[in-house]
């Protein structure tokens, strides 16, 4: 027995201290939020972490029953009375029993915040709260005050603040590598032209990429999409490349204060542009910018998602697709997209503008999207939860017969590829922005990369052949010219110039060799030293110069000034003859091999 009490001694020593959620950083708002909750139970009807993994705390009812629990237990008039130290062990347990009080402990307080970061913040139970509770922003004040108290956030999610701290990014890596991307692809050919930066090109649009289209090469096609759009209808567009940080999301939904730091560095630097539209093709940072970053200072440029801002151009009558985009598709509404900004219109009015293109809406569209668990984060803490979501929508949009899953989110397009993935489905992933580029140039950059498009979608006449035909015809190009520059010959050259300069290059080369050889000879002269200054007599002219040897190749200038001493004279023809013969010959080479190539 006192072997099992001094574990339990040693256990409780152990145990952390319980600290004080500081509820008093709550303002009014919240704190009638809290108080509204009829307890209906609504929520739990739509939850889509609940649907997942069925545990009571999950349900955004009993978050609120629970956080009211921790603070009445440290906050309210009776704790503070019994906490004080007057109040004997007699008098707590008889309160305790009469009023129902009862210290929450440790374990209690992190079983709570275990819940409150399960969670993705998609807003679904907002939008069915008959309340009107706004939990999203409820949820994320909690997080606040759970951070600062020192309980959260989870291990796993602690990772993503460290390093948007660091690299400013959540993917740890460098800032110098945020523009990797977009080399890489104009090295493949997904672009044309690298991105503009906006610092050069003092741009009206700053185009903001987002950390996943940035980083995650399994999501380039929305970054690279993107640029194509823009360059094809000729957009005064600018980007910051390494230059861009983190919009700060993370940070936010975390509840991690630093995010107002980056907040206020974003928001400068965007002011100072001089730009008059922000555009950003991921959901999170287009709602993040749009709407959380005035709480920390004024912006002066309009704030819109890619889609809306090319659904605009739709109806002025600026944006016309004309190439016809034979696929039958089904979307999936981003939850910071649809139920956080309520842009659900502008990707049905890009989509039903597309010739060709079928839509195929799922049961649960709109602001009652099923999440895909990517958010919140929910994937970094909680990655069994979030891929049985994804799951779950990927078995939705299957079951409309669309053979591609179109969203406007990277975050949604790498969650959703999870699901896919997992299930060995057979849809195809795709940005909308895949959809707007293969329209307006008439094939999809990325073709090559989706298989099941190879099979499903009816094949353009010669297009990817003749792409593949082009990448040949410019590595053989290459090829081509890496060998003529081996060879120090420049490429095409006229036979008669190239033997020309061959033969200049030689003769001076001569020149300077008799040069060299004739102030030998003099220094080695056997009366040079014995001869005076005034003895000295100069050399007799010659009665003739020696003649010059005929070379029937121009220009005549090649051929170099006459040489006194016909021995080395008689050398220079030997060489000059070898120098034509062999140009001869590689002339005779070239002729042959371009009759060859004239007859295939």
């Amino acid at each position: 027995m006192s072997e099992e009490k001094k574990t339990l001694d040693a256990g409780m020593a152990k145990e952390e201290p319980v600290r004080d959620i500081p509820i008093q950083d709550l303002d009014v708002k919240r704190l009638i939020q809290l108080d509204a909750c009829t307890r209906c139970g609504e929520c739990q009807r739509w939850c889509p972490v609940y649907d997942q993994d069925q545990q009571e705390s999950l349900i955004p009812r009993r978050k609120v029953i629970e956080f009211l629990k921790i603070a009445s237990s440290q906050h309210s008039l009776l704790s503070k009375i019994l906490d004080s130290g007057k109040a004997g062990s007699g008098l707590k347990s008889l309160l305790g029993r009469v009023l129902g009080y009862r210290k929450i402990g440790r374990e209690e307080i992190d079983q709570f915040v275990n819940s409150l970061y399960e969670c993705s913040t998609c807003g679904q139970c907002e939008v069915v709260c008959p309340a009107h509770i706004d939990t999203v922003s409820l949820w994320e004040e909690l997080r606040r005050l759970i951070v600062k108290s020192g309980y959260g956030p989870l291990e796993p999610q602690k990772a993503l603040e460290k390093s948007v701290k660091a690299f400013d990014n959540p993917w740890q890596q460098p800032r110098a590598a945020r523009t990797k991307w977009a080399r890489r692809a104009k090295k493949e050919g997904l672009i044309q032209v690298l991105p503009r930066e906006i610092r050069k090109t003092r741009g009206k649009v700053l185009l903001f990429f987002g950390c996943t289209a940035a980083y995650d090469v399994n999501v380039k096609q929305v970054a690279v999409n993107t640029i194509n759009i823009l360059e094809t209808l000729d957009i005064d567009y600018g980007v910051l490349g390494s230059e861009e940080k983190c919009c700060g999301s993370v940070l936010l939904r975390m509840g991690d204060p630093e995010h107002k730091r980056l907040f206020k560095e974003n928001i400068d630097l965007f002011n100072n542009l001089g730009i008059e539209t922000l555009i950003s093709s991921c959901s999170g940072c287009f709602k993040t910018i749009l709407q959380d970053y005035p709480h920390v200072a004024p912006v002066n440029f309009e704030v819109l998602h890619t889609v809306e801002y090319l659904a605009r151009m739709v109806k002025t009558g600026e944006l016309k697709f004309t190439h016809p985009v034979h696929r039958t598709v089904t979307f999936h509404d981003p939850c910071h997209l649809g139920r956080a900004t309520n842009g659900f219109e502008g990707p049905r009015i890009i989509m039903d503008a597309i010739p060709g293109l079928s839509l195929k809406e799922m049961p649960r569209s709109h602001e009652y999207s099923r999440c895909c668990g990517a958010g919140g984060g929910l994937k970094a803490g909680f990655p069994d939860i979030q891929n049985k979501m994804a799951q779950r929508r990927i078995r939705e949009a299957e079951e409309t017969g669309a053979e591609s899953l179109v969203s406007c989110c990277p975050f949604c397009y790498q969650g959703l590829n999870v699901g896919i993935s997992s299930l060995e489905s057979q849809l195809v992933m795709r940005d909308i922005s895949s959809l707007v580029a293969e329209s307006l140039l008439g094939y999809d950059v990325f073709e090559q990369a989706h298989r099941p498009v190879e099979n499903n979608t009816p094949q353009k006449s010669g297009g990817s052949s003749d792409r593949k035909k082009e990448r040949e015809e410019r590595r053989a190009a290459r090829k081509a010219k890496k060998e003529l520059k081996c060879e120090n010959v420049p490429p095409a050259p006229d036979d008669d110039t190239a033997d020309a300069a061959e033969l200049s290059r030689q003769e001076k080369k001569a020149q300077r060799q008799q040069a060299r050889a004739d102030r030998r000879a003099k220094r080695k002269a056997p009366d040079s030293k014995t001869v005076s200054k005034t003895d000295a007599k100069p050399a007799p002219k010659p009665e003739s110069e020696p003649p010059v040897v005929a070379v029937p190749e121009k220009p005549p200038e090649a051929i170099g000034p006459p040489v006194d001493d016909p021995v080395d004279m008689s050398k220079e023809e030997k060489k000059t003859a070898r120098l034509k013969a062999r140009a001869e010959r590689r002339a005779a080479r070239e002729k042959a091999k371009s009759a060859a190539d004239e007859k295939k």
